[in-house]
């Protein structure tokens, strides 16, 4: 018996850090070839068995032909489409609990631009929190699934200028700083991650990526904040920031920690009326897809994606990796 015991704890070791023949990952382009101005498609599936899998996470990561990442992403494969967000659900977890009231508790009674002013916990966004947005959570209370736990999990992300506070319109050629707030929810262990954002105009162009390598100690949130200048020719309209963990890079065979978030705001040529940005989650697919556009400024030569696939098997994680490349004349 313990040798079998040992053997299986080799065994799941051993998974834990390979990457399984039997898990397939797919990756491949609309096309190969493309102009500047064009829409670039990437999508695929993760095979276990030859049978598509569900409850997959697959990290994306595209470089330019000098090495450098234009975008990071992360889809959560799901067998059926998730339910609509749920109101109250502040972490974005899929269920209203007690972490969801202590997020409003925090910051109950500022206003807009106070220190402890908590964009999520403003409900109604009404600038201030108040008893308003605490009976939603109380209405709400105990509604939705009981999330799975994810070691290292991105709790928000938004666009804020010089003094932290969030921000819903930005003006081109200015200056502003994203934010990207993370937990580890282990209790004892620090865990390694790369932390990245990923910004995308009105027209999908890659705007800007930055990251960050931590060793996140247990608890949270803890923050990446980094400077961003919206620049002169992005495209007028409803922009996004996309934000994710990984345990490495998904060019050095690194995993995602958890599903992306994501959210809004407006690049406009004045800000006249500045408010404050609401925050989206990432809509669950079957497969994974992406797409964004080449600008007119877009280098050209071979850009490379990389993919990499998590997945759960009963207690063994499964781990898959892939790449492929397409030109841009």
């Amino acid at each position: 018996m313990y040798a079998l015991l040992l053997a299986l704890v080799i065994l799941l070791s051993n998974l834990t850090l390979a990457y399984i023949p039997d898990l397939t990952l797919i990756i491949q382009t609309d096309k190969e070839n493309y102009s500047r101005g064009e829409t670039v498609k990437i999508f695929g599936q993760v095979l276990f068995g030859g049978q598509p899998v569900n409850k997959s996470l697959v990290g994306i990561q595209v470089n330019n032909p000098y090495g450098k990442a234009i975008m990071y992403r992360t889809y959560f494969i799901y067998e059926l489409e998730l339910p609509s967000v749920i109101e109250g659900d502040l972490n974005g977890d899929g269920y209203v609990d007690i972490f969801d009231a202590v997020i409003i508790a925090v910051a109950f009674g500022s206003e807009y631009g106070d220190l402890n002013y908590n964009l999520i916990a403003d409900i109604n966004k009404d600038g201030i929190v108040d008893i308003y947005d605490m009976v939603v959570v109380a209405i709400h209370f105990g509604e939705g699934t009981s999330p799975h736990t994810w070691r290292i999990e991105i709790i928000d992300t938004f666009i804020a200028d010089y003094y932290g506070r969030p921000v819903n319109q930005v003006k081109r050629g200015s200056q502003y700083f994203i934010w990207v707030r993370f937990k580890n929810n282990d209790q004892s262990n620090y865990i390694n991650a790369n932390i990245t954002y990923t910004i995308c105009d009105s027209e999908g162009n890659p705007l800007y990526s930055d990251r960050v390598t931590q060793s996140v100690p247990p608890g949270g949130p803890h923050e990446f904040v980094s400077a961003f200048i919206v620049p002169d020719d992005a495209a007028l309209g409803t922009a996004k920031i996309y934000a994710n963990a990984y345990t490495n890079l998904p060019q050095d065979k690194g995993y995602p920690h958890c599903p992306e978030k994501s959210s809004s705001f407006e690049i406009t040529s004045s800000t006249e009326s500045q408010g404050i940005s609401s925050l989206t989650t990432q809509q669950n697919v079957s497969g994974y897809y992406i797409a964004f556009r080449l600008k007119a400024d877009m280098q050209t030569g071979t850009y490379t994606a990389y993919a990499t696939a998590f997945y759960h098997s009963g207690l063994i994680i499964l781990l898959s990796y892939n790449s492929t490349s397409f030109t841009v004349s």
